[in-house]
C-alpha cells in the first residue's frame, strides 16, 4: 500500500491519497509527505472498511524528527481519499 499525505506530519483530521490500495489484509505501507519526506511502516485493514497505520519514525524536510506513531484511518467516501480519524495509543 502507498499513500501520498497532503501535510508534512500525520494528524487527527490529516488527508491522504492512497496511489496503491490494500493488495491484503495487512502489509507493508509507504508514505510520501507532502514536502517530499517518507516514511515506511505497516497497516492492517479492518472489517468497517477502516485500517491502522504504524509509521516508523521519520525527519520532514525542514529537519523535524518525528517518532514512531499509530494512526487510525477511515475512508472519506470520496475515490481513494482517507482521513486520519485519531491517534491510537502503543497498546491499543
Amino acid at each position: 500500500m502507498r499513500f501520498h499525505v497532503h501535510h508534512t506530519h500525520l494528524y487527527p483530521g490529516a488527508r491522504l491519497t492512497a496511489l496503491e490500495g490494500p493488495k491484503a489484509p495487512a502489509g507493508n505501507v509507504i508514505l510520501e509527505f507532502s514536502d517530499g519526506a517518507g516514511s515506511a511502516g505497516q497497516y492492517q485493514c479492518f472489517a468497517d472498511g477502516s485500517l491502522t497505520l504504524d509509521v516508523a519514525p521519520y525527519r520532514t524536510t525542514a529537519g523535524a524528527q518525528l517518532p514512531a506513531k499509530h494512526w487510525r484511518l477511515k475512508p472519506t467516501g470520496e475515490r481513494d481519499i482517507w482521513c486520519v480519524e485519531r491517534k491510537l495509543d502503543i497498546d491499543r
